[in-house]
């Protein structure tokens, strides 16, 4: 009689070790990111943490002036935890005849596919974070990566990353101000970069695409610590055998939730593909009744305009959305969320968001509501 021992055996602790030694390889933005294990073991799903608010981009002074101080404020954000699982499958014959190390390699897929899921969490952190992180651009190159910096205000200096695609940086490498990446080895935060312009170093990454829904290409700064991936376990492994068909399945999952922790530290270069119809419950932007006959348009701090863009809007009593590639005309500018708008009896007002060229690149058409 044979009698089993652990090399027959697939044990959960040892491939649990050899996917957390993995875990993290294929996470791009990893090294921009603030890894927290505070919350291991705490109940619930839904968690609440400090973010903090960007301070505003710094003024001009002149001579003398006075400089206003702004004040740093956080505010409490929810993000809920999501469960990033993966299974694979070994049969008792690939585990056994000798042929390479599929325990070996299931592990090694399990972290990647984990890592892959969280990777797509942090970039889908870095999509959401509002318009006012944007700079508006029509391509990326020396002088779009330029304007954008403004965004950081006086925080301009330190390490930074410049996530583009494959086109984009074929662009940035023609421009005189690139570094290549041997000129700059020594400082560099990401070992996957490239290069450098105008002190961002420069990665190369296959999730910087259009999105056809939003209609707009998002390319971005990051400075360390933006992100937050707060995690509630570590990698949990299960290992289920199946006797019938003589094969294992090994079951891997992580779960954790990715935030943006201080907007200040991020900046979005965005090119505008197309027009965007807005949907009001989403975008929370609102008309409020005013005084008498007039009304307020309360658009909220995410939707503000990006850098180079502008709010417009038009009264009128026909609901016609706006037209992508034809200029507007007989727009008024949107002030601010306080600023009284005449209603003048008409029923719907038409905002949009345009360039210099009064192109419309995101619509919105609401009923109007007067006092």
């Amino acid at each position: 009689m044979s009698t089993t021992l652990k090399s027959n055996l697939i044990i959960p602790e040892v491939i649990a070790d050899l996917v957390e030694t993995t875990l993290g390889d294929k996470i791009t933005l990893l090294p921009l990111t603030t890894n927290d294990d505070t919350l291991v073991g705490q109940s619930g799903d839904t968690l609440k943490f400090p973010a903090f608010r960007y301070i505003g981009k710094a003024a001009r002074v002149d001579e003398n002036g006075l400089v206003q101080a702004s004040v740093l404020s956080a505010q409490m954000v929810s993000a809920t935890v999501g469960k990033y699982a993966k299974a694979v499958q070994i049969t008792d014959e690939s585990r056994l005849c000798g042929f390479g190390d599929p325990v070996g390699e299931a592990a090694l897929q399990l972290a990647h596919a984990i890592d892959h899921a969280v990777d797509d969490a942090l970039f889908d952190v870095l999509k959401a974070a509002g318009y006012q992180r944007r700079a508006g651009i029509t391509a990326l190159c020396s002088e779009a990566v330029i304007d954008a910096l403004t965004l950081f205000g006086e925080d301009q200096e330190g390490d930074k990353v410049l996530l583009t695609d494959a086109d984009g940086f074929a662009r940035l490498r023609k421009d005189p101000n690139y570094l290549r990446a041997t000129d700059v080895a020594q400082r560099m935060v990401f070992t996957g970069a490239v290069g450098e312009i105008w002190g961002c170093q420069i990665v190369i990454s296959s999730k910087i695409k259009a999105d056809a829904i939003a209609k707009e290409k998002q390319y971005f700064i990051v400075k360390p610590g933006a992100l937050r991936l707060v995690n509630k376990t570590g990698v949990n492994i299960e290992v289920e055998r199946e006797p019938a068909y003589m094969r294992d399945n090994v079951y891997g999952s992580r779960h954790c939730a990715a935030y943006l922790y201080d907007a200040g530290k991020l900046v979005s270069l965005c090119v505008f593909t197309g027009l965007e119809q807005l949907d009001e419950l989403a975008s929370g932007i609102t008309l409020e009744a005013g005084a008498t006959g007039e009304t307020l348009c309360v658009i909220p701090d995410t939707m503000q305009a990006p850098l180079n863009y502008k709010w417009v809007f038009v009264l009128s009593d026909i609901a016609s959305p706006a037209v992508y590639g034809t200029a507007m005309t007989g727009t008024q500018a949107y002030v601010s969320n306080t600023a009284a708008i005449p209603a003048g009896g008409k029923s719907f007002l038409h905002l949009c968001l345009v360039g210099a060229d009064m192109k419309p690149v995101k619509a919105l058409s609401l009923s109007v509501v007067a006092g």
